[in-house]
């Protein structure tokens, strides 16, 4: 550490700089020089008492606001840390920083609105962050507001054009507008950046299934579960491509590996039952109907099918 000063190099113990003469213990910059010290090291509790005894000699010091309110964030106090970026904001110089950390502090409060005033602010400051375009992308997405959101997020991407998460929840945005050629757009712009990235490969699966590609989705959900093998939707959704595609011994495979993740889940019976009444196995299907029904009694698919059950003697149509 260093006298505030004389810039001469002291001890964090010290109470009198040796070469000047300084008060340290009275000085709010070498109080705040500690803190900094604590809080680089994981000691958040610590930091914060120096932040408020160094505040305490000096309220108006802008970059102890600053980083107390990094502290207070880390340590999940968004008010707190909320109000002291506000402070910050009446001395500090880098106002970005200020306003990105108040806006991340606001979007974890759930103030969309104030959220998207501080990343606007950020960006007047600095409109060459991605990341500032992507978490106001994130913001207008939380207030349902598709086109700003849109239109943020691909400014982040036009910016980096490799970062895989503004690209990401741009598919979502798509998806949410409807729009599934745009979304398939985005998710394969990020497996293509990232082919361990499960969540897009299980996105673009489901954009594809939505467009009746049933072939193309099996393999995006295939690759999912390569990437996680118990990544348990990625299965479940397996096999309902290979369902719908009229694979059913392959469905009630997938199936099968679902339920050994989600042991009660009475709707992969019911699948499995579909799956059986199509390939004439009637009484698997009836077998698979009972574990529906005892751990989801209220199941109504599996009660319709039940009751019909009796009058099935031949194997339906694919996609039954």
């Amino acid at each position: 550490m260093e006298c505030p000063k004389c810039k001469a190099t002291v001890s964090g113990r010290a109470r009198f700089c040796d070469q000047c003469g300084a008060n340290l213990v009275g000085d709010a910059e070498f109080l705040h020089q500690k803190a900094l010290e604590n809080y680089h090291r994981g000691q958040i509790e610590e930091s914060l008492k120096l932040w408020d005894e160094s505040l305490s000699k000096d309220p108006g010091f802008a970059k102890a606001h600053y980083y107390k309110g990094l502290a207070l964030y880390d340590r999940g106090d968004l008010q707190q840390a909320v109000d002291s970026f506000r402070r910050a904001l009446q001395g500090e110089k880098e106002l970005f920083r200020v306003y990105f950390k108040l806006g991340m502090a606001q979007y974890g409060l759930g103030d969309l609105g104030g959220s998207i005033e501080s990343f606007k602010k950020a960006l007047e400051l600095n409109p060459g962050s991605a990341e500032t375009h992507y978490r106001l992308g994130l913001s207008y997405l939380r207030h349902t507001n598709l086109d700003r959101a849109q239109e943020a997020l691909e400014k982040a991407v036009r910016i980096n054009p490799e970062y895989t998460r503004a690209l990401y929840i741009l598919g979502m945005v798509f998806t949410q507008k409807g729009e599934s050629d745009g979304a398939i757009e985005q998710y394969r712009r990020v497996v293509a950046i990232s082919p361990t990235y499960t969540a897009a490969r299980f996105d673009l699966g489901m954009a594809l299934q939505k467009k009746g590609s049933l072939a193309e989705a099996a393999e995006e959900f295939r690759a999912a579960i390569e990437g996680n093998e118990k990544f348990a939707p990625a299965l479940f959704m397996l096999g309902e491509a290979h369902r719908r595609m009229g694979d059913f011994g392959e469905a009630v495979g997938c199936y099968n590996r679902f339920l050994k993740l989600n042991p009660k889940d009475s709707d992969a019976y019911v699948r499995i039952a579909e799956c059986n009444v199509q390939l004439d196995l009637l009484d698997a299907a009836r077998e698979a109907l009972q574990k529906a029904l005892a751990f989801n009694p209220g199941n109504t698919e599996a009660k319709y099918l039940q009751k019909h059950l009796g009058e099935m003697r031949t194997p339906h149509k694919p996609g039954f």
